[in-house]
């Protein structure tokens, strides 16, 4: 049986994004609309999955990303304008790796702490998470690496190991990941600008027209839509305020009651999804502290960048952006957190009666004799 409060939780973010979406480029309100449809559908597949099956499965995924990563930095594409290359076209379909990488990731590593139950070496979640950010930065997508790389530390607190052992790996996967990459991203100077433009935007201002012309606008924006918002269909003058954005278009469409709903149901998320991690044992455990690590994590720090209080990151909002892959990563998050939930139930119903169940039961009157 599905977990009625985490659909409950898809689904609104989902019409939610329709409503962004919506107001950023109204011709894809239908497209997003199918493909909530679509991602409901995967998460319910996935979710009908017992932990054993992403433990089989999550090596395969996750080496096939990591060569989709490879492929990337040599037949990749780019959007015009952009000197990224950070998608594949498979059958005219534009794959992101980078972006389903966040659950592979959180599966992988799931599966590993798992298997080797504490006992594990030092070197090969080294490898894992170093390997694979390195990967990502060369892109360049300098946030999502970073993202990956602290979701999987978070896994790994999760899987109770030590101190000593996470710095250890966060020093050595860093350092892995600044050898495949130091001399890349020297190449692309907008990443530099960012932060110039972020930091210009709390000084003198002097440069804010030119490097922080979206920040600006999403202000205003923000700003525009007041408490109740201007209403649904009014479009948002804000570049990408269908994908990295849309929580702008929300506020200017809903007003601040909008983005208030969107900061509960993350809040609503992140107290079930860990409170489910808790209740539950096994590798379900931590592909349910890391889905909410992936989902809520990354939902934080997108609405601190539509905020102006964090430098551009280009992430998404996860569950409300357009975007078919980050679509797809987040209905398979959520698939592991129904999956694990299905274990917490099933455990529940199998649970023996308590002792003091039978003596604290009605008595029933003694059946007459014949």
């Amino acid at each position: 049986m599905s977990d009625r409060l985490l659909l409950s939780i898809q689904v609104t973010l989902g019409m939610l994004g329709i409503v962004g979406v919506a107001a950023a480029m109204p011709g894809l309100a239908g497209e997003q609309a199918l493909r909530l449809a679509f991602t409901l559908g995967i998460t319910f597949v996935v979710g009908r999955l017992q932990a054993k099956h992403i433990v089989k499965l999550s090596p395969y995924a996750f080496v096939a990303l990591l060569l989709a990563l490879l492929l990337v930095l040599f037949i990749g594409v780019s959007p015009s304008g952009s000197d990224s290359k950070r998608w594949l076209l498979v059958g005219g379909v534009s794959v992101q790796p980078s972006e389903l990488m966040k659950v592979a990731v959180i599966a992988y590593l799931a599966t590993f702490f798992y298997n080797h139950n504490g006992n594990w070496e030092i070197w090969r979640p080294m490898l894992v998470i170093g390997l694979t950010a390195g990967l990502i930065v060369v892109e360049p997508d300098v946030s999502t690496a970073g993202f990956v790389f602290i979701l999987a530390v978070a896994i790994m607190i999760a899987a109770g190991a030590t101190m000593g052992r996470v710095l250890a790996i966060m020093f050595t996967a860093a350092a892995t990941a600044a050898l495949l990459a130091g001399t890349v991203l020297s190449q692309f100077s907008y990443i530099g600008e960012r932060m110039v433009g972020y930091f210009d935007r709390w000084g003198s201002q002097s440069q804010a027209a030119d490097l922080s012309y979206q920040a600006l606008r999403a202000l205003d924006a923000i700003g525009r839509g007041g408490v109740l918002g201007v209403g649904p269909g009014r479009r948002v003058p804000v570049p990408e305020a269908e994908t990295d954005f849309v929580a702008v278009s929300l506020a200017h469409s809903l007003g601040f009651i909008g983005v208030l709903t969107v900061i509960v149901l993350y809040g609503l998320l992140a107290w079930h999804g860990y409170s489910i991690a808790r209740r539950v044992v096994g590798p379900a455990a931590l592909l349910a502290a890391g889905a909410t690590a992936y989902i809520c994590g990354q939902a934080g720090l997108n609405l601190l960048v539509a905020s102006g209080m964090f430098p551009v990151t280009g992430m998404p909002l996860p569950g409300i952006s357009y975007g078919l892959n980050s679509q797809l990563s987040v209905a398979v998050a959520f698939g592991f957190l129904q999956l694990a939930s299905r274990q917490v139930q099933r455990a529940e119903a199998e649970a023996p009666e308590p002792r003091g169940a039978a003596a604290a039961a009605p008595v029933q009157p003694a059946a007459r004799r014949a």
